[in-house]
């Protein structure tokens, strides 16, 4: 245990090591501390995912009349409604504080806090709490400057009673949080491609897609140097593909974030018989999602309403016909990797190591390979206000040639080199 870790440091550890899987006892065990302890600060977490985890006084804030009956009973009733999924608006979405706090807005009602409903469900036997990770450490985060700046895509695999297994691709747009899905038999690097190629004809094309490392996404984890079928369709797009760091989901929090919602107010809510009843059930939870939710991000506003009036660039169907079928060449354009430098002061891409320096170990970096110059820079930010630090210039050589963009799908990429210098 680091002696220099203040009180709330460790709780804050504990905590994140326990949303990270490792059980109550190891956490006990590495920092010193009774399992009575971690129980009270896991408590605490649930009630407060926000919490701070300083010390409370003992007084109590609140008195328990401040919150009248009617209001009382109108929060248990409307959990109540949210549950029972029994009309279109209710059967997939989230049954939580925050909806229900909208819910006594529109009654008119005098409004609690989120804390206060919470508290008055759990009174009621009616919480089911659930937590979310945090960060210890600065990470350069991509700041979406517009709808379809950047999306994330992922995919999270679950099965079917009796042992159908569906591969759940889900894409989201950063700025307005709207999404695509689709529900495929196999997350192959050509359904990777089918799936972004769909949802850049319905939510748009995107100036960056981001996209963790499986193996589907990166072209594979046994070839050094080799750009995959999804980093060339990309780029052949006009897209630049940003990977997040390896093994760190909270880097693409929100795709996380939106498959946490999903398995929520969607798949834990019916029992699925095969593949294509959830395609069947998916565009009602779809519009409740875009028309109905109110993603806490975005300051009361639904994901269509974040995106009225924008001018929104999609992959028409002339467009999509002159992405050759077959092997796609490479073209101009960038492609990023978000990688923590390792002790040995190196960090991997495209199954090979890069020389970075010890003295970056332990910092989140970017590394740009710019295929048409054939060269691999490395980038560090030191904190939000603090402009991008070129660190490295590398040789990328390729083996083929490089093309030109094609003219339908030329950019204007002037917002997206001054987030991503390079």
């Amino acid at each position: 245990m680091d002696n220099s870790q203040t009180e709330q440091d460790l709780r804050r550890e504990a905590i994140r090591r326990h949303l990270t899987g490792e059980s109550r006892r190891a956490i006990c065990h590495d920092l010193g501390l009774s399992t009575r302890w971690f129980d009270k600060w896991r408590a605490e977490f649930e009630q407060n995912p926000h919490s701070d985890f300083a010390d409370r006084s003992r007084a109590p804030h609140h008195s328990p009349h401040q919150t009248s009956d009617a209001v009382v009973r109108a929060i248990v009733s409307a959990r109540q409604v949210l549950e029972s999924a029994a009309t279109s608006e209710t059967k997939y979405g989230l049954i939580g504080p925050r909806v229900i706090q909208s819910r006594l807005a529109d009654l008119h009602l005098r409004l609690p806090s989120v804390a206060t409903i919470q508290r008055i469900l759990h009174s009621h036997g009616l919480t089911h709490p659930i937590g979310k990770g945090g960060d210890s450490t600065y990470y350069p985060w991509p700041i979406a400057w517009e709808v379809n700046a950047i999306h994330a895509t992922d995919i999270i695999t679950r099965h079917i009673r009796g042992g159908e297994k569906i591969e759940n691709l889900h894409t989201i747009d950063h700025y307005s949080h709207a999404v695509f899905l689709s529900q495929q038999v196999d997350k192959s690097s050509a359904t990777t491609c089918e799936h972004l190629v769909a949802s850049w004809c319905k939510i748009g094309l995107p100036q960056v897609e981001q996209l963790d490392n499986e193996g589907a996404f990166c072209g594979g984890h046994t070839h050094p140097h080799i750009l995959g079928r999804v980093v060339r369709l990309c780029l052949f797009c006009g897209i630049e593909p940003l990977f997040t760091p390896f093994y760190d989901a909270k880097r693409n929090y929100q795709i996380e974030t939106f498959h946490s919602l999903w398995v929520r107010g969607f798949w834990n809510k019916e029992e699925f018989r095969n593949r294509e009843h959830v395609q069947a059930e998916v565009p009602t939870f779809e519009h409740w999602y875009h028309a109905i939710y109110e993603p806490p991000t975005l300051n009361g506003q639904t994901p269509n309403e974040m995106r009225r009036g924008m001018r929104v660039r999609r992959l028409t169907l002339p467009l999509a016909r002159q992405i050759p079928e077959g092997r796609l060449p490479i073209v101009a354009g960038r492609l990023h990797f978000m990688r923590k430098v390792e002790p040995t002061g190196q960090i991997e891409l495209l199954n090979e190591t890069w020389d970075v320096g010890k003295k970056w170990m332990g910092e989140y970096v970017r590394a740009t390979i710019n295929p048409t110059k054939q060269t691999l820079t490395i980038w560090h930010q030191v904190d939000a206000d603090t402009d991008w630090r070129l660190l490295k210039t590398r040789q990328f050589r390729l083996k083929e040639s490089v093309c030109d963009v094609l003219p339908p799908f030329r950019r204007n990429r002037a917002r997206c080199r001054e987030y991503f210098p390079g």
